[in-house]
C-alpha cells in the first residue's frame, strides 16, 4: 500500500517525466499514475510535492471531442487519421511550400496568408502527434530536400515550443517562423540550391547570404520582427561560432535558438550528397555534444532531448551485436546509453557496456 502523502497521485497525469538522482527517467510524461508508479517513487525517495500531476478529465460523451489519452501505448497509435491519409496531408504541405517558393520568386514578397491557411494548419496538427517517427517517415516522401527539412523544423519546433510551455501567440509565431526560416534560399541562384556535391569555400559565401535575404525579404513583406529575425538567426551559435553576426548567447532570440536546434537535427538525419543520414542515437549524441560545448542553449537543448527521449521508452531495437531488445529507461545525463531489456529478459546498462551500442530504433 502507497505512502499517505503519495495517495492523491493515483489516477493522475505526469506533466513532467520524473528522473532519478543520477538522471535516470524514472517514469514519461503522460503517464497515468498507478499504484506500482507510486511504490517507485517512494523506492527511489522522490518526493510527492515533486511530482507535476493533473487530474484525468473525463471526455464528454455529448460531444465530438476527441478523448484524451490514457496510457502512453495509446498515445503512440494516436496518428491523426490512416498512414495514406497522413502522408498525402505532407505531400500537399509540400506543393504549398513549393506554390509559396513560386510566388516569392516571382514578386519578392512573402503570401504570409498562404502560409497560415494552406500550411500552418497541418504543422500544428502535426507536432500535437505523439509518435515523431511516423511524422519524419511521412516525410522522407517528400521529393524535395528542402521541402522536407522546413516541414521536419517545423514539427519539431511547434512540438518543442509547447514542450517549453510557450502559449498560443507565441506558439504560432514560433510555427510561421519554422515555415519561413530559410526562405531566403529562394533568391539564392538555381545552380547552387541544385548542386550536389559538397560546397567550396565561394558556394559557402554565397550560400550564407540567404539569412540576410531572408530577413530582408520578411521585413519588406511586413510579417512580425521576431519572425524575421529567425531568419537572420538561425545559424547563430551561443559561443558565437554562428553567422552572419556572430551573435552569443541572449544576443539570439528564443525562436533563433529552437528553430536552430530543429534545423539541426533535421539535417543530421537526412542524407546529403557528402554523407549517409545518422542514425538517431548518433543524431543525439552530436546534438548532446554541441550543447555540452556551449554550440547550441542548454536549457532548450536538455528540453529537446527529453521531449525525443521520452518516446524513446517502449522501443523496439537491434542492438550493434544484433541482439534485440526494448528500451526500458532513458538517461538525460547518457542520452544515447539507455537501459535495455532483451529478448530473454536480461537487462543491459549501455552506459556501463562500451563494446555494444544501439545500431537501429524499430519504433
Amino acid at each position: 500500500m502507497p505512502a499517505k502523502e503519495y495517495e492523491e497521485l493515483i489516477g493522475k497525469r505526469l506533466t513532467a517525466s520524473i528522473y532519478g538522482a543520477k538522471g535516470t527517467m524514472l517514469i514519461g510524461e503522460g503517464t497515468i499514475l498507478l499504484p506500482s508508479h507510486i511504490e517507485k517513487l517512494a523506492n527511489f525517495k522522490i518526493k510527492a510535492s515533486d511530482v507535476e500531476a493533473v487530474e484525468v478529465q473525463e471526455p464528454e460523451t455529448e460531444t465530438e471531442s476527441e478523448p484524451e489519452l490514457t496510457t502512453e501505448r495509446e498515445a503512440r497509435e494516436v496518428s491523426g487519421g490512416s498512414a495514406a491519409d497522413t502522408r498525402e496531408k505532407a505531400r500537399l504541405a509540400g506543393e504549398h511550400l513549393n506554390h509559396i517558393d513560386f510566388f516569392v520568386h516571382q514578386n519578392s514578397i512573402v503570401p504570409l496568408e498562404q502560409v497560415e491557411e494552406k500550411i500552418l494548419p497541418y504543422i500544428r496538427e502535426t507536432a500535437m502527434r505523439y509518435n515523431m517517427f511516423q511524422v519524419f517517415s511521412e516525410l522522407k516522401d517528400q521529393g524535395d530536400y528542402r521541402y522536407k527539412q522546413i516541414l521536419g523544423v517545423a514539427v519539431m519546433a511547434t512540438a518543442l515550443g509547447k514542450r517549453l510551455q510557450m502559449d498560443e501567440e507565441e506558439l504560432a509565431l514560433l510555427s510561421t517562423a519554422a515555415i519561413l526560416y530559410d526562405i531566403g534560399s529562394v533568391q539564392l541562384p538555381s545552380s547552387l540550391i541544385n548542386k550536389t556535391a559538397r560546397f567550396d569555400t565561394h558556394d559557402y559565401a554565397i550560400m550564407k547570404q540567404h539569412t540576410v535575404l531572408g530577413h530582408e525579404l520578411l521585413s519588406k513583406s511586413g510579417v512580425d520582427p521576431r519572425i524575421a529575425a529567425v531568419a537572420l538567426e538561425h545559424h547563430e551559435r551561443e559561443d558565437g561560432s554562428g553567422y552572419p553576426n556572430s551573435l552569443t548567447g541572449d544576443q539570439i532570440s528564443r525562436f533563433s535558438k529552437i528553430i536552430a536546434l530543429a534545423d539541426v537535427y533535421m539535417a543530421l538525419t537526412s542524407d546529403r550528397p557528402h554523407r549517409p543520414a545518422f542514425t538517431f542515437f548518433d543524431a543525439v549524441e552530436e546534438i548532446h555534444q554541441q550543447i555540452l560545448r556551449n554550440k547550441l542553449d542548454s536549457v532548450i537543448g536538455i528540453t529537446f532531448l527529453d521531449l525525443i527521449l521520452v518516446r524513446q521508452t517502449g522501443c523496439d531495437v537491434i542492438l550493434s551485436d544484433g541482439r534485440r531488445g526494448k528500451i526500458l529507461l532513458t538517461n538525460v545525463n547518457y542520452p544515447t546509453q539507455p537501459l535495455i531489456v532483451l529478448e530473454n529478459d536480461e537487462f543491459m546498462d549501455l552506459s556501463k557496456v562500451f563494446d555494444v551500442r544501439i545500431q537501429e530504433v524499430l519504433g
